[in-house]
């Protein structure tokens, strides 16, 4: 008995052929595409190389020309034509330094001592120039008119430049503009001081002169009461003398303060200076500016206190006022020459900070 096989479907029994030649083609294809890859990167490599290299030759004669470049001089006049800054040194903030907070708040506290003393002190000059008997202008003394106009100047330009001087000590910061403006101030109140003298040393160096005698030969009323005068006349003299010398009296002590407290803020000031001639030497000019800033300091301690022996006595006191005089001449012909070297880094621009900070303000 034959058995009989399931013939199957002829579409079952075809075998795939693979190419012999196909692994060879995928072998070449993935040789080919690694040469590839690594001609690109050699490349890349060589192209990276030869741009530093360019860089590096680029001839920098084309950027000195900068005159040739297209409107560049409209862009110089408009960045000339730029608003400046209004301060200059609005990095030197005090609070960087807290070291240096106590004497700065020290030399704040003089400035406004100082602004407020010569305010007084020219009030009393201008009484002095209208009323004062020996001082009065035009006609009662020429060379007192000369004292008190001269006097009355000098303190308004030492106020104008103790002011400047406070409203940069009292602030913030550095005010250059401030510090400039007090150097010319007190150049220009030494001027007023050297006429002052010259004009004191003159009256008050003559010891023979009217003015003693009336001082401390011939005190009292009596001198003012014209000879022959009926009684009613002598007693309308007296009682005008006596309200008069009481209002010069008056005028006489508080002038005695602000001779006190001229002398002692300038023994303070003094320190300060000396303090700052310490720092400063290392630098010629700044060096020369505090020694004679020293000096004149001593000076005008010297001068107060000789002008207090004279406005705190009833009498007055000759000797101590031509004292003062001289001792206020050789202040101020100290302090002139330190006012202007001064103008010279507080007014320069652009500015120098460390001219600034290494000398103390002049007045």
């Amino acid at each position: 008995m034959l058995l009989q096989l399931p013939q199957s479907d002829g579409a079952d029994d075809v075998v795939t052929e693979v190419p012999e030649g196909s692994w060879h083609v995928r072998k070449w294809r993935t040789f080919f595409l690694g040469l590839g890859s690594v001609t690109l990167l050699t490349l890349m490599t060589l192209y990276v190389n030869n741009a530093e290299d360019m860089v590096r030759r680029v001839d920098l004669d084309p950027v000195n020309e900068w005159e040739e470049i297209p409107g560049i001089h409209g862009i110089i006049d408009r960045a000339q034509r730029l608003e400046q800054p209004k301060r200059e040194l609005s990095d030197l903030f005090y609070g960087g330094s807290p070291s240096e907070m106590p004497w700065l708040r020290t030399e704040c506290v003089i400035d406004v001592v100082q602004a407020t003393s010569y305010l007084g002190t020219a009030v009393v000059f201008l009484y002095k120039a209208i009323k004062y008997d020996g001082l009065q202008c035009p006609d009662n003394s020429p060379v007192g008119c000369a004292i008190s106009v001269s006097g009355f100047i000098a303190s308004m330009f030492w106020l104008a430049s103790y002011l400047s001087l406070e409203a940069s000590s009292c602030a913030e910061a550095m005010n250059s503009n401030a510090l400039c403006g007090a150097d010319w101030m007190a150049l220009t109140a030494d001027f007023a001081e050297v006429a002052n003298a010259g004009a004191g040393i003159r009256q008050n160096c003559h010891f023979h002169n009217r003015w003693l005698n009336f001082t401390g030969n011939v005190p009292g009323w009596q001198a003012f009461v014209i000879p022959g005068a009926p009684p009613t006349g002598q007693a309308v003299d007296k009682i005008k003398f006596i309200r008069e010398a009481r209002r010069n009296r008056n005028f006489d002590i508080s002038q005695c303060v602000f001779d006190t407290t001229n002398a002692a803020s300038f023994v303070v000031r003094s320190i300060l200076q000396l303090r700052s001639a310490a720092r400063a030497c290392i630098n010629p000019r700044n060096c020369a500016i505090d020694i004679m800033d020293v000096i004149s300091s001593f000076g005008w301690i010297s001068r107060f206190l000789s002008m207090a022996a004279s406005d705190c006595v009833k009498r007055g006191n000759q000797k101590a006022l031509c004292s003062a005089d001289i001792s206020n001449l050789v202040a101020a012909l100290s302090n002139g020459p330190a006012s202007g070297m001064s103008t010279i880094s507080d007014c320069d621009r652009p500015l120098n900070p460390l001219n600034e900070i290494m000398h103390e303000p002049t007045a």
